[in-house]
C-alpha cells in the first residue's frame, strides 16, 4: 500500500535530490506543487505531489530545461486540463468523447516522445559501453604484440650472442 504522505527528507531520498533543492522548487513554483503541511507547519507531499516533482526533475535535469521553461509547460499543462474540463462540462456527449479522446492522443504523443528520448539514451549508453569494449580489445591486442616483439627480440638476441660467441671462440663449439 503506498504512504499517503512523505516527509521532506523522505521525497528527497524518493527523488534523489537534496531537501533544499524541494525547497527551492516548491518557492519558483510553489502555484503548481501545492504542498500542504501539518499542524506544526512542516511540508507533507502527498503521491501527487511526488509525480510532479518527478515531472519537474525531468524537464529540469533530463530535458535541461530552465526553472521558467518549467514553470511555462506547468501552466499549459494546467491550462490543457482547464480548457478541456471547460469543453467537457459545455458540449454534447459527442463533442466531449471526442476531446477525450484528443487528450488522450496527446498523452500518447507525449510518452512516445518520452520512450524515444530514453531509447536515444539507451543507445548512447550501449554504444559507449561497445566503445569501451572495443578499447579494452585493442589494449589486449596491443600487448599481445609487444609480448611477441619482445620474444622475437629477445629470440634474435639469444642467436647474435651464439653467432658472436662462434667467432670469438671458434673452438668452444666442439
Amino acid at each position: 500500500m503506498e504512504k499517503k504522505d512523505y516527509t521532506t527528507s523522505e521525497a528527497a531520498e524518493i527523488l534523489n535530490v537534496a531537501p533544499s533543492t524541494l525547497r527551492y522548487w516548491e518557492s519558483e513554483l510553489g502555484n503548481y506543487l501545492k504542498i500542504p503541511r501539518d499542524k506544526n507547519g512542516y511540508r507533507k507531499f502527498t503521491p501527487d505531489n511526488i509525480e510532479t516533482l518527478k515531472k519537474i526533475k525531468e524537464y529540469l535535469y533530463e530535458r535541461k530545461f530552465s526553472i521558467k521553461q518549467v514553470r511555462e509547460i506547468l501552466n499549459l499543462e494546467e491550462s490543457k486540463q482547464d480548457v478541456a474540463a471547460t469543453l467537457v462540462g459545455e458540449t454534447d456527449e459527442r463533442v466531449s468523447s471526442l476531446v477525450s479522446i484528443l487528450i488522450d492522443k496527446i498523452d500518447g504523443v507525449e510518452n512516445g516522445i518520452k520512450e524515444l528520448k530514453e531509447g536515444q539514451q539507451n543507445l548512447k549508453t550501449e554504444y559507449l559501453q561497445a566503445i569501451k569494449l572495443l578499447n579494452i580489445t585493442f589494449e589486449r591486442r596491443d600487448r599481445e604484440l609487444i609480448k611477441e616483439i619482445r620474444k622475437r627480440l629477445d629470440q634474435r638476441k639469444e642467436e647474435n650472442n651464439k653467432n658472436l660467441l662462434k667467432r670469438l671462440l671458434p673452438w668452444s663449439d666442439k
